[in-house]
């Protein structure tokens, strides 16, 4: 082969077409493409010498000799196939050919991360220029593969700014202006990926795309992965965009409140303040209310700095920060709002059905929120305001029937209704009490066949433990069959304590064998006696434990045997401590205020 790198004559093109083609046999295409596999040059030039033809031979899939050189990093048959275009002008055909994905040599190369032969491809081309068979260099670099990527993209993806920029926007800068099936712009794709320099010649393009993903822009993806060099490029270049929303309904700034992003709000705020004041599409928030959602103080903190109104657009529903901030259960915001001043306006500010927030923390029966909006200066809150219904905020818990048995909404209700006056707060107590029981009662059978099954597995434990304890006492017995330490105080504790124990257990799984019962009132009693008689059981049988091992142990062991019989003593104290802790809170948070009768039940 001839080493010349000038260009195709007209008369060798006719020569070579002066002789009919010669179709290759299959297994010569076959060698053929394993030479191009294993990089072969003295066979990939002889079998071209025999048949011209062979060089446009492609796999099952469309890949030419480029392609898969392109794959495996072969970069000498760059040269070699353009050496052939002398004799064989169709060879350069090969340097635009696709295959089934629409790849041209150059995306394969770049998809592969082969910078050397993408490289190479480009500058070769680019001294052809109009020599291709196809057209220009410009139509074949703007070739795009089936997911609509061209070599820009890929060359973005894969990290070759250098590429990017010095080859292919250097020469056909109609490449930003492409887009890729996902609706990524390659202004997008440098954006995310933090490429300044890109970013900047693209800018300098007045055509360039700056569209994204779910109809993004490329100021959402520099907001998002945090580009602030970026993003003060774009707002500088390109302001409009801080306006643009994405198929979410969020502007760049609502993206940035998203994800908590303080720099990024601060920045796009100083540069447009106008931005607190746009509503999503979808949710109609505000860009403050969104900030009430996530319950970032902070971001709020900025947003009054800058544009302290906006904080009180509601959204559609007519739901300000507040109302959304309590039905998100962010405390810290709703606190945030309770002690600023320019903000008090949204304490007694009711939404579209009339309800003020201390109505809807009614809805959430949330004790911490309620005692927030009660405890701050008291007198600013319409404690008596009812909604489009004439509800107050106590009927609003008294109505959460699947949080009725439960301590917080207790709290909650008892709260609330100590705002009323007294005649009304008996009466709202009162149907409270009946609404207790009343869904207790529905709900007894369903729950004391579980309770019953727990209750009677460890029944018939404790009682198996002191029968087998009761036949091997501490000691065992003397020659003549008396326990040996009968006269012992401790042992004879034990005794007792063991009886107790198993006689209480006993009682218990006989009882729930009599669970079969309909009678509602008997179940009821029956869940509060069992009750009794395991913690007896269980209090008995930690003291007949402690006693019987202190009796043994006592004459040799004392300093042994005085830990052990206390703890075994305190143990069902402490439990007992810790199963009625949560109760024992809120009966010290209420005080006088505190209703037994309402706790009866859960």
């Amino acid at each position: 082969m001839s080493n010349s790198s000038s260009l195709p004559s007209s008369s060798s093109a006719s020569a070579s077409s002066s002789s009919p083609p010669i179709t290759p046999a299959p297994e010569d295409v076959q060698e053929f493409l394993v030479a191009c596999r294993k990089n072969d040059l003295p066979s990939f030039n002889t079998m071209f010498d025999s048949n011209n033809e062979i060089l446009l031979s492609t796999t099952p899939l469309g890949n030419n000799c480029l392609h898969i050189a392109a794959m495996l990093g072969h970069d000498d048959f760059i040269e070699e196939v353009y050496d052939m275009s002398n004799v064989y002008p169709r060879a350069l055909s090969l340097f635009s050919g696709t295959n089934e994905d629409g790849e041209t040599p150059l995306i394969t190369a770049l998809m592969a991360a082969n910078h050397v032969f993408a490289s190479a491809i480009i500058t070769l081309c680019t001294r052809l220029d109009s020599n291709f068979e196809e057209g220009s260099f410009n139509c074949m670099v703007l070739k795009v593969d089936r997911r609509g990527e061209n070599a820009l993209h890929h060359a973005l993806r894969n990290g070759f700014i250098d590429i990017a920029l010095d080859q292919l926007l250097a020469k056909e800068q109609r490449l930003s202006e492409q887009v890729i099936k996902t609706g990524e712009s390659a202004m997008f794709m440098a954006a995310h990926k933090g490429y300044d320099t890109v970013v900047e010649e693209l800018l300098r393009i007045p055509t360039s795309a700056v569209c994204g993903t779910i109809s993004g822009s490329a100021l959402h993806a520099a907001v998002r992965f945090h580009k602030p060099g970026i993003v003060k490029m774009l707002l500088a270049e390109r302001p409009k965009l801080a306006e643009c929303q994405d198929a979410m309904g969020m502007t760049p700034l609502q993206r940035a409140i998203n994800h908590n992003n303080l720099e990024m709000v601060d920045i796009l705020l100083n540069s447009n303040p106008k931005l607190a004041y746009i509503r999503n599409e979808k949710t109609t928030d505000t860009p403050f209310i969104m900030a009430a959602k996530t319950g970032f103080v902070p971001i709020a903190e900025v947003i009054m700095r800058i544009c302290p109104d906006s904080a009180y657009t509601p959204n559609e529903d007519g739901h300000s920060a507040l109302h959304v901030a309590i039905k998100n259960e962010k405390s810290d915001f709703v606190n945030y709002i309770l002690r600023e001043p320019l903000l008090q306006r949204l304490i007694n500010q009711a939404d579209n059905t009339g309800s003020l927030p201390l109505h809807h923390a009614a809805d959430m029966c949330d004790p911490k929120l309620i005692r927030s909006l009660l405890t701050d200066e008291i007198d600013r809150h319409d404690q008596t305001a009812v909604n489009v219904g004439s509800y107050t905020a106590v009927h609003n818990v008294t109505v959460q029937t699947a949080l009725s048995k439960t301590l917080k909404w207790n709290e909650s209700f008892t709260l609330l209704s100590n705002l009323n006056p007294t005649g009304l707060r008996q009466f709202s107590t009162t149907r409270a009490k009946k609404f207790i029981k009343k869904k207790a009662i529905e709900e007894i059978k369903s729950r004391t066949e579980k309770y019953t099954f727990s209750t009677s597995l460890v029944a018939a434990l404790l009682a198996t433990i002191t029968f087998a304890a009761a036949f091997t006492l501490p000691g065992g017995p003397t020659s003549d069959g008396y326990p040996l330490f009968a006269s012992n105080r401790a042992f004879q504790a034990f005794l007792i304590s063991d009886t107790i124990a198993m006689c209480c257990s006993l009682t218990v799984a006989f009882l729930c064998i009599l669970t079969t019962w309909e009678d509602m009132d008997f179940l009821l009693n029956y869940r509060y006696t069992t009750w009794v008689l395991m913690w007896c059981a269980y209090g008995a049988t930690g003291i007949a434990f402690g006693t019987g091992l202190y009796t043994v142990l006592m004459p040799h062991h004392k300093t042994v045997a005085l830990p052990i019989l206390v703890i075994s003593v305190i143990s069902p104290l402490i439990s007992i401590l810790i199963t009625y802790w949560p109760l024992l809170r809120l009966h010290l948070r209420l005080g006088s205020l505190f209703e037994r009768d309402l706790v009866t039940y859960i």
